[in-house]
């Protein structure tokens, strides 16, 4: 993360009568982010910006990543947001699920935030998900130019992005992005940040993505989601391909959704990620697991999701996770929620949630 990042969230929380030598001296940083002598554009760990951020947040009560958008984000939003999408079935619910709370929240504030159609398939194989106008979401009186404003609308935009891969598991490969900013003299951070064509001077700050992603089913469950929460943001500032947590991601695609099959050894699934058994085996310690953990994890993951289909049957969603007896699976799923499968199932009726509303009534729009 860039060190003016941190600074500027670190000014905010000292207009506001905080002391920010007092901050810093109780997180123990390594360096000074205040320092007259700091190159603001110097990248900082996202670990210790994780720190900084946690901090201010609690004390601000503000979770909007430093970024100066233009309304404040109240302590808890992100966790309800994610717990509103999490049971989705596909991205592309959770990306129109999500688009709903946003509007919602912000709406008790008189303000508009994301086009009526935030997401449009184009009948082409490629399909569209539009952000909010530049100036619905960044607060440009406070932002030092209008290159700044277009840097923070870019930061949360690949948020946003790495927030999605986390919930498919895979990365969000993007065809092109669209920016409401005009194109930058000599200027290739748009680029590095996304790794695509960038389409400046647009109508509207959208993805171009593969029309197949939005049909990706969200692999992640309740549980997962708190332990995501934990280390939030960091998962959210970093590149997936940079943090050690992927590994996992990049386990599950391996194996992939049917799990009716026999799992890979823990010696072809080293073999697979070009490591060694050891060196897989360190790194899920590091992760706080095992392979066996893992392997717990992703049938409970799957296991889940399946048993909220309530037109599957138990012993379907048994056989699904490859358990040759019903009675296996259903020890198994004991041990793992403290439930049986039928009480699961019974226990998440009533917190059933109501379908997206149909694209048919969303106006026409695009980027």
């Amino acid at each position: 993360m860039p060190l003016k990042y941190a600074r500027s969230m670190l000014q905010v929380a000292e207009a506001q009568g905080y002391n920010c030598e007092e901050l810093l001296r109780s997180l123990q940083l390594p360096f000074n982010p205040m320092a007259p002598e700091a190159d603001l554009n110097s990248l900082i760990d996202s670990r210790d910006y994780s720190q900084i951020y946690n901090r201010v947040m609690c004390l601000l009560q503000d979770e909007s990543f430093g970024l100066g958008l233009q309304r404040r984000t109240p302590a808890g939003s992100f966790r309800m947001l994610c717990l509103f999408i999490i049971h989705c079935e596909t991205l592309e619910q959770a990306l129109q699920r999500a688009s709903e709370f946003i509007n919602f929240c912000r709406s008790l504030s008189d303000m508009h935030y994301a086009p009526k159609r935030p997401v449009e398939r184009l009948g082409n194989g490629t399909a569209i998900y539009r952000f909010a106008h530049s100036s619905e979401l960044v607060d440009t009186e406070q932002a030092i130019s209008e290159r700044e404003a277009s840097y923070a609308t870019a930061r949360m935009m690949a948020i946003w992005r790495r927030f999605c891969q986390w919930l498919i598991g895979k990365p969000l490969d993007l065809l092109g992005v669209y920016l409401q900013v005009r194109s930058p003299d000599k200027d290739s951070y748009f680029e590095q940040l996304f790794g695509c064509e960038i389409y400046y001077g647009s109508e509207h700050n959208a993805f171009l993505i593969a029309e197949h992603n939005l049909d990706c089913p969200l692999i992640h469950t309740e549980d997962s989601l708190r332990k995501f929460l934990r280390n939030a943001p960091y998962h959210l500032l970093v590149a997936q391909e940079d943090e050690d947590s992927s590994l996992l991601s990049q386990m599950k695609r391996i194996i992939g959704t049917d799990l009716s099959h026999e799992f890979p050894s823990v010696v072809t699934m080293a073999e697979q990620l070009h490591m060694s058994v050891r060196t897989l085996r360190r790194r899920l310690k590091d992760l706080d697991t095992t392979y066996q953990q893992f392997k717990d994890e992703l049938r409970k993951e799957h296991a889940c999701r399946w048993l909220n289909q309530p037109e599957l049957k138990i012993n379907a969603v048994s056989a699904l996770l490859g358990f040759d007896e019903p009675s296996a699976f259903h020890r198994s799923f004991k041990k793992w929620t403290g439930m049986t499968p039928g009480e699961y199932r019974a226990s998440r009726q009533p917190h059933a949630l109501n379908e997206s509303p149909s694209q048919a009534n969303l106006s026409q729009a695009s980027p």
